[in-house]
């Protein structure tokens, strides 16, 4: 009876126990060769819209100089551009701009400060990710999200992911969930990049 109870006791802290966010995820691939100029050539794409923050990772033919541009789109509010002018033999420059591609008016070059926004290339793999916590983005207020991703080398646009889209489908916000779990939802494509 003892065994039974303690038995008990521990399949329910395991299911009522909180466990971190599944991420609603995306998955864009990109052909690689289809870039313009020498820049950063897109070969794929995933974002996790976790409850907490977005994981954007994208997959490159090769680490070279460049500059990554990613546009995040929350449904029916301003979105944010992730920037990262990728010099792999000098310092690299991350930050944050206000006004996703697709509104009306995305604003130039005006940088928002966020705490906790990362960024970290891997010129081995060679990848990229960058993470951006909830609250910079509409103050944490927002459900689903779309992206597009440019690469630009000096003034001339590199590469564009989705190829053929303005951007991705809509990928909901993951939430805090009970039990064990894990999940997420591929909504697009058919592999991840990592």
């Amino acid at each position: 009876m003892k065994r039974l109870l303690t038995a008990a006791a521990t399949l329910a802290t395991v299911l009522l126990t909180a466990v971190p966010a599944h991420a609603e995820t995306s998955v864009v691939e990109d052909p690689a060769g289809d870039r313009n100029n020498r820049g950063l050539d897109i070969t794929g794409v995933t974002l996790r819209n976790l409850e907490d923050r977005i994981v954007v990772d994208v997959a490159f033919v090769r680490s070279v100089r460049g500059d990554l541009i990613v546009s995040i789109d929350p449904r029916r509010a301003r979105g944010l551009r992730l920037v990262s002018e990728y010099r792999p033999a000098a310092r690299t420059r991350s930050y944050l701009a206000v006004g996703a591609f697709s509104d009306r008016h995305p604003g130039g070059a005006e940088e928002l400060h966020c705490p906790g926004y990362r960024v970290r290339w891997s010129a081995g793999e060679p990848t990229v990710r960058l993470v951006l916590p909830a609250g910079c983005l509409h103050g944490g207020d927002y459900d689903q999200v779309r992206f597009a991703v440019l690469t630009e080398r000096g003034a001339a646009d590199t590469d564009w992911a989705p190829d053929e889209a303005p951007a991705s489908q809509w990928v909901a916000r993951g939430r805090l969930t009970a039990g064990t779990g894990s999940g997420g939802r591929t909504t697009a494509g058919a592999r991840s990049p990592r």
